[in-house]
């Protein structure tokens, strides 16, 4: 599952990963996540955006999480929780 527009980059701090860990804990056995920053141009200043990944051991789990994430505000900002390929996942192609 991917998490888009969760937090901006200035928001990222060293609790974060343990926060999503223990509200995707909810839904099913957290595997592992992964704070991923994307650039999106090549110029210096261009906008970075956050996309936050979990994977968890079942399907169904994820669809739960999905289900009960997509549209929810965090921060002040509305949420975004889509399933991710997990064969990109697995190669660690984070860009999609």
């Amino acid at each position: 599952m991917v998490l888009r527009n969760m937090v901006d980059p200035k928001d990222i701090d060293h609790d974060l990963e343990g926060e999503v860990t223990e509200e995707c804990g909810k839904f099913g056995a957290v595997n592992r996540v992964i704070i991923y920053q994307e650039k999106q141009g090549e110029e210096e200043d261009a906008e970075i955006i956050v996309k936050i990944f979990v994977e968890f051991s079942m399907a169904s789990e994820t669809h739960k999480a999905i289900q009960a994430l997509n549209g929810r505000w965090f921060a002040g900002r509305k949420v975004v929780a889509e399933v991710y390929d997990q064969e990109r996942f697995d190669n660690s192609d984070l860009s999609a």
